[in-house]
């Protein structure tokens, strides 16, 4: 006689589950699900990102500079949950839009926001969303690189789409992945391995603190 094995249906995923900030690496330290320590963790957000965006340098014919807002961005987003990171660079990019010289150089200002920065800037919206909810469905810890990597591709790829529908006149003709990309692989890839390991200390002295 063949016997007949109950089948258990996997939970389904939710919308609220996918956004939920519950093994978020921050909570291992400070709870982020009260009002005071939200706006608290928001606001150290904005104002280092606002630091981070100070620290560049340009490159010769390239209005784009090096900054070090991207290591901000991998980094909130192995950080904080995807709650906490999607209210925090909101508010970073609303006040940037609103004109608060929040972005790099201390510009502001919603003609900069969509100026030939743009892509870039929008691409960090996304990548900071993606890079936390992969590092609440397990890709954190010694696997926090790959999340990291995805959310990079992000912002290059919203870059190009943005430079590509948009004529700023630059990049030059048949030159967007020569002035676009290449240019910031080198510096992107230093701090995606920074940002990642500095992610990794983060959950070992969580261990420790247990």
């Amino acid at each position: 006689m063949v016997s007949i094995k109950k089948i258990k249906s996997k939970k389904r995923i939710s919308f609220k589950d996918l956004f939920s900030d519950e093994n978020a690496l921050i909570d291992q330290f400070i709870k982020s699900n009260t009002l005071l320590n939200t706006i608290s963790l928001v606001g150290l957000f904005i104002v280092f990102q606002y630091l981070f965006s100070q620290i560049r340098f340009f490159i010769p014919d390239n209005p784009v500079p090096v900054t070090m807002q991207t290591f901000g961005i991998l980094l909130v987003g192995g950080l904080y949950g995807p709650r906490l990171t999607l209210l925090s660079i909101f508010s970073y990019m609303i006040i940037g839009i609103i004109g608060v010289p929040v972005f790099q150089s201390h510009n502001g200002g919603i003609d900069y926001f969509f100026g030939v920065t743009g892509g870039y800037l929008i691409g960090f919206i996304f990548a900071s969303v993606i890079i936390s909810i992969l590092s609440n469905s397990g890709l954190k810890k010694g696997l926090s690189i790959w999340a990291m990597i995805i959310g990079n591709l992000m912002i290059y790829v919203t870059a190009l789409v943005w430079l590509t529908v948009y004529d700023f006149g630059w990049p030059e003709k048949g030159k967007l992945f020569s002035q676009a990309v290449y240019p910031f692989l080198i510096g992107d890839f230093i701090k995606l391995i920074l940002a990642s390991l500095s992610v990794n200390i983060l959950w070992k002295l969580s261990k420790i603190n247990k």
